[in-house]
């Protein structure tokens, strides 16, 4: 990344005037942030940018995009602020980086590409580029990297004790519960089917159970011969199921079953079943030692993305920065209602979910798992979290949740334009819509009561209600002013 050194006050922009006759003033130049000394200027943000969606497309496709420029041009910019910050405190406590293991890398690249430098610096001329200007990238980033190395990564650690105590509290993780592989030969009934078709449905049971029993042929190539239920393309195999995973009823029959042998023709709230136990993979708790390394680089992480943060923090705190940028007026070059849009934001807000009521489940389920995931639609999703079994109320609490992601649960200055949706997870039907929260009405419900630090709303199909915890404070940002903080 190029960027220029200039002493006393930047000016707002930089100007370059046609020089016909009647002409308006046109800017082709300007600069969009300075951080301490140093500036970034809007063609370096647009390269920047640039080559950031094209990565984002190759990885997710051009839809990733849709809806979120702003938020990612806004992003962008604070990974160029904070690039340069790093490499500011760098040069400023002596890291260096020298010919020797700049070439080193150099040659590494070149030899895991398989490539000559002549051929590679004329590749990048062809880009409009120069094979110097990259090994300047290459040196500034060997220079962030110590830089962090020195600052984040040498300054943490994780003792015997940390993983006793994670492993402790987390025991129920890394348990391997009981599980039963189930198969079954499965009718479903409607819930307010007619006694006519109920009987139609038993049956049909009854005669693929007398096929069982009189028949050469195996339970599997039965079932998918007549079941009609989920896995009878696959001989009636619902895998291993654990205690959790399906509904009430139909857990407490296969948990009572005898393994290997065809249980009677049995009737559920979906519908009527012939199970079969065919094998039992006994619970057993993963003993420490095994799982010592895993938990120690899961703390490492942690700690280091936190530690990051806070650094950055600091260094941001520490600087002065001026923003000069307006993803939204008048497009990328604009700068008419830059005040206003970052003198603005100076809190952050987060909305976490702290609880979650399902009032009616689904046609046919008992108590059932519930997931959600998060995007800009249903088609659209960017994630999808875990699956967690809903209380005797119904209820999803505090400490069910807390075992999910933070991403999973703890929203940051959320994109209004994107929502939760829920849904119902079961093993007999497919997975059953709750309907969705919007972060849009989230935020409107929050502005209308700023005092407010709990906030629940129902899911638009009101088949749940959805409570976040609201939580507000100063941000030390790129968009902040930095005397808001002395």
């Amino acid at each position: 990344m190029k960027t220029l050194r200039v002493s006393g006050f930047i000016g707002f922009a930089l100007f370059f005037v046609a020089t016909w006759a009647g002409a308006q003033p046109i800017t082709v130049e300007r600069i969009v942030a300075k951080i301490n000394s140093e500036i970034i200027t809007l063609s370096e943000f647009q390269e920047h940018v640039k080559k950031s969606v094209e990565k984002k497309i190759r990885q997710h496709g051009p839809d990733s995009l849709k809806g979120r420029m702003r938020e990612f041009k806004l992003d962008a910019l604070n990974q160029l602020v904070e690039n340069i910050l790093v490499l500011q405190r760098g040069e400023k406590i002596g890291i260096e980086v020298s010919d020797k293991e700049l070439e080193q890398r150099i040659q590494g690249v070149l030899s895991r590409e398989k490539i000559g430098a002549e051929k590679l610096d004329k590749f990048l001329r062809s880009l409009g580029t120069s094979f110097k200007a990259y090994r300047e990238k290459i040196r500034k980033d060997m220079l962030r990297f110590k830089t962090e190395g020195r600052e984040v990564h040498s300054r943490i650690s994780v003792n015997e004790t940390e993983i006793v105590a994670y492993y402790r509290a987390n025991v129920d993780k890394f348990r391997q519960g009981e599980a039963r592989q189930i198969r079954q030969i499965f009718f479903p009934v409607p819930r307010h089917a007619s006694k006519k078709k109920d009987a139609v449905k038993r049956a049909k049971a009854d005669k693929a159970r007398r096929l069982i029993l009189s028949s050469d042929m195996s339970f599997a190539a039965i079932a998918k011969k007549v079941s009609e239920g989920p896995g009878a393309l696959r001989g009636g195999d619902l895998g291993f199921i654990k205690k959790g995973e399906v509904f009430a009823e139909f857990e407490k029959i296969i948990f009572s079953m005898p393994v290997g042998k065809i249980s009677s023709v049995v009737r559920t709230q979906a519908g009527y079943h012939i199970i079969l136990v065919s094998k039992l993979r006994p619970g057993k708790v993963i003993k420490l030692e095994k799982l010592s390394g895993k938990i120690r680089s899961l703390l490492l992480n942690e700690k280091r993305a936190k530690r990051r943060r806070e650094w950055i923090a600091e260094l941001k705190r520490a600087a002065f920065l001026e923003i000069r940028f307006d993803s939204q007026a008048g497009g990328i070059g604009s700068m008419n209602s830059l005040q206003t849009l970052f003198r603005n934001v100076r809190e952050q807000i987060s909305f976490k979910l702290v609880e979650f009521k399902l009032f009616k489940s689904a046609e046919l389920l008992g108590r059932e798992k519930v997931f959600w995931t998060f995007g800009s639609s249903r088609q659209n999703k960017r994630w999808q979290s875990d699956k967690i079994k809903v209380d005797e109320e119904m209820v999803l609490g505090r400490e069910e949740i807390a075992g999910l992601k933070k991403d999973h649960r703890e929203f940051v200055n959320p994109d209004p334009g994107t929502s939760i949706f829920f849904y119902e997870y079961n093993y007999l039907l497919p997975n059953s819509y709750l309907g969705k929260v919007s972060f849009a009405d989230l935020i409107k419900a929050f502005s209308l009561s700023p005092k407010k630090r709990r906030i629940d709303l129902l899911t638009d199909g009101k088949r749940a209600r959805v409570d976040f915890e609201v939580k507000v404070e100063k941000t030390r940002s790129i968009v902040a002013d930095p005397k808001d903080f002395k």
